[in-house]
């Protein structure tokens, strides 16, 4: 069955740049490996979800969920360990573009499952990509970190007023609760003579 996987290009999409050797020993380590990199996931995909799908293609040893290093919450990515090389490869051939929580998810081979390799990489504590896209996904969490630090940005001056709105006209007219009453009031005077719909300047 490995010879579906000789070349090397099609091996993996990702390449993890942490990975502590040459390109060659990255190739090799993912001929010999028994672990699956699975992305595209739902915030909301749980492990039990995981197993169901994946244990079809053979016996798991472990799941580890991605995790955001801020919150602790997954954010949509997670490795599967299988026992043999022929699990994993039937993982990569057959589950790799299957929707799982209506989304199309992607598996890869990986080179190994180290500790740490379970929190995302984004400054902000997810993945990276979530940091820079630009679309509303709601099964990841929304717009990316990016634009909703802009969008909450533009929140603040409104419920502040700063920044251009600050010069925008007054809404209410400054002699709006002078007459017949403090200032918590709302003004209780009335004019005396009321203008017809003609009269009012336009």
């Amino acid at each position: 069955m490995a010879s579906l996987f000789k070349d090397q290009s099609k091996l993996s999409q990702y390449r993890d740049r942490r990975f502590p050797g040459s390109q060659e020993e990255f190739e090799q380590a993912l001929l010999a490996s028994t672990t699956v990199y699975i992305g595209n996931m739902s915030f909301y995909t749980t492990e039990e979800q995981v197993y169901e799908l994946f244990s079809r293609a053979g016996e798991i040893k472990k799941i580890i969920m991605g995790l955001d290093k801020n919150t602790k919450t997954p954010c949509g990515f997670c490795f599967v360990l299988y026992y043999s090389r022929e699990d994993t490869e039937d993982a990569v051939k057959y589950i790799s573009g299957t929707i799982l929580d209506d989304r199309p998810i992607r598996v890869d081979f990986d080179w190994g499952f180290q500790e740490g390799r379970q929190w995302g990489r984004g400054r902000s504590g997810g993945q990276v990509r979530d940091e820079y896209r630009t679309d509303y996904d709601p099964g990841r969490g929304g717009y990316g970190k990016l634009v909703q630090q802009e969008l909450e940005a533009q929140r603040t001056l409104v419920d502040y007023g700063t920044g251009s709105l600050g010069s925008f006209p007054q809404a209410m007219p400054p002699q709006y609760g002078r007459h017949g009453g403090g200032p918590n009031h709302g003004g209780t005077h009335r004019p005396t003579q009321r203008l017809s719909s003609e009269a009012v300047p336009r």
